[in-house]
């Protein structure tokens, strides 16, 4: 319904301005007809489909009017053109049938059923699209079913590892969607569309990711599980139980053909987005998450991570046109993480480098210290320094090179930040302010996943410290200023890592957690630490005010 208190200009799609512009017209129904009907309707669609509705429901069904008739009827007039042409160019179906109208489909439609009904047979059902299988009988021989799966992937003792990783599986099954699964690195987020593939009656479900590592870990847990699969790109196309893309490709008109085709075979289940958010974060992939929307099919949609905040949930609406999304969540403190912060002065490198060649010679057998750069010249050069690896966006056999690593050192950007396994991690080491919280609280997730403690720790200049504290944390994206008040706030650095990713309620700091203790509250369990903390305070205001007053 039309607000009653909405000004009215004259126009249906218009302001004080006049009417819209086919370009504002065009973007508001390919948002709306995406969210509202799932189709995504364009200009040149809506006076097609408004002309067969005015056939249909205004005028009423009527005979075709003859190519020779002199008169129009007023309704054709309205919408700006002669009924000759109405008849001949609009609302007309296209490809095999374009002779025919919606009328006279609707027509042989009637009598269709009616010839199925004197044979005896089943006549034609209206699609209906269900979120949720009703029938108890069939819910109980599919939870069986799942059941079994579990066995099969796991082993004869195999069962879930926690109770959302469970309703995550159950929940994908059942067909919910859109369906957020939000669970910790390690817990084992691949389920959610491993276990599916290995029922029965399973048919496709495609799986979007935003790295080609990440895929061909995919495949690789694929094979081990023996179920049927591909990496679009690598291999002729054809159909199987799961079929991984990554995100470049995803968005290739061929490729939307190829799920296009498939779905039009009735053949496929659903489509999952793992590390949902990078394609929401990063600026190189937001493109590609705005392309993917523009696929709107009517099947199931699932997404998959272990770190989305509760602020990126506007964004991710904003983009995908997602409503009213079933959620999942696992919250995850990291009891097991040692948060440090470490400011530097003086020679900044020579420091950095007496911590990490200290912490390699810490390493026991087949422990290993991960290093993030912030960029890759910085991550080359480390590595050179230290006579070890490096994993960088272009960097040459990334797996071998993973592989070869067994323990000491390793050098590394943002690449390797997501869906990496890594064992025997014992420290994780940031040079320099991370870029977010979001990719800072993934990079440290790469260790601990044997139950290992480890110890996360940002080396920063005393320079960009102060720098970093003199910023306006309002005029910062929400990412960099959480990862901001991480750094330079005075309280517990969990309590203000959990309350940003995990959102109101759900904050924890190290005293609550029972957990490893970050070097804030660690200074705070004594009063000589107390005093340093503050009285350090006290002079990094004093260098701040300075600042600004050269600003």
């Amino acid at each position: 319904m039309i607000n009653p208190n909405t000004a009215r200009h004259g126009f249906l799609f218009g302001d004080d301005q006049g009417p819209w512009l086919t370009e504002r017209l065009t973007k508001a129904l390919t948002r709306e007809t995406s969210i509202r009907i799932g189709f995504r309707m364009t200009c040149q669609e809506y006076r097609h489909i408004a002309i067969a509705i005015d056939r249909k429901f205004i005028r009423g069904i009527v005979e075709e009017a003859d190519e020779d008739e002199e008169e129009d009827d007023v309704h054709d007039l309205m919408a700006a053109h002669s009924t000759k042409l109405a008849t001949a160019r609009y609302a007309r179906m296209g490809g095999l049938t374009r002779s025919l109208t919606s009328e006279s489909i609707d027509v042989f439609r009637s009598i269709s059923d009616k010839w199925q009904q004197w044979y005896g047979i089943v006549s034609r059902k209206r699609d209906e699209v269900r979120n949720v299988r009703s029938n108890q009988e069939e819910e109980g021989t599919l939870r069986d079913r799942v059941d079994a799966a579990v066995k099969d992937l796991w082993g004869p003792t195999g069962t879930f590892r926690n109770p959302q990783q469970e309703e995550g599986v159950r929940r994908v099954v059942d067909g919910e969607s859109p369906l957020f699964v939000i669970l910790p690195t390690g817990v084992g987020k691949s389920a959610m569309f491993l276990i599916p593939a290995m029922l029965k009656d399973a048919k496709t479900t495609v799986v979007i990711t935003p790295l080609v590592a990440l895929a061909e870990d995919m495949l690789r847990h694929c094979k081990d599980a023996n179920i049927d699969c591909i990496i679009y790109g690598h291999v002729q196309p054809r159909m199987a139980r799961i079929i991984i893309v990554v995100t470049e490709s995803a968005v290739n008109s061929n490729f939307v053909q190829y799920i296009l085709d498939i779905h039009l075979k009735g053949r496929l289940d659903r489509i999952v987005f793992d590390e949902i958010h990078k394609l929401v974060k990063d600026i190189n992939f937001r493109p590609k998450l705005e392309q993917l929307n523009q696929l709107s099919l009517s099947i199931q949609y699932v997404f998959l991570t272990a770190t989305f905040p509760p602020t990126l949930m506007s964004t991710f609406h904003k983009q995908m046109l997602i409503k009213d999304p079933i959620f999942v969540r696992q919250v995850n403190h990291k009891p097991l993480v040692r948060y440090e912060v470490r400011r530097l002065s003086g020679d900044v490198k020579r420091e950095t480098y007496n911590i990490i060649d200290t912490l390699v010679k810490q390493c026991q057998e087949l422990e290993k210290v991960l290093i993030f750069c912030k960029s890759r010249t910085e991550c080359k050069d480390w590595s050179l320094r230290f006579e070890c690896g490096a994993y960088y966006s272009d960097s040459s056999n990334k797996a071998q090179t993973l592989e070869d690593w067994m323990t000491g050192a390793f050098f590394a950007t943002g690449s390797l930040g997501a869906g990496v396994d890594i064992t025997g991690l014992k420290w994780v080491i940031h040079i320099g302010c991370p870029y977010g919280m979001i990719n800072f609280d993934q990079e440290v997730g790469r260790g601990g996943r044997a139950g290992e403690v480890v110890t996360s720790m940002i080396l920063i200049s005393n320079n960009d410290y102060i720098e970093l504290l003199s910023d306006n944390p309002t005029s910062l994206p929400p990412d960099e200023a959480a990862m901001r008040e991480f750094i330079v706030g005075m309280g517990c650095r969990r309590m203000r890592l959990s309350i940003y990713m995990n959102g109101d309620g759900e904050e924890v700091n190290c005293e609550m957690l029972a957990g490893e203790v970050c070097d804030i509250c660690l200074s705070s369990r004594s009063l000589y630490g107390n005093e340093l903390v503050k009285r350090r305070r006290e002079m990094d205001e004093v260098e701040v005010r300075e600042i600004k007053k050269r600003r």
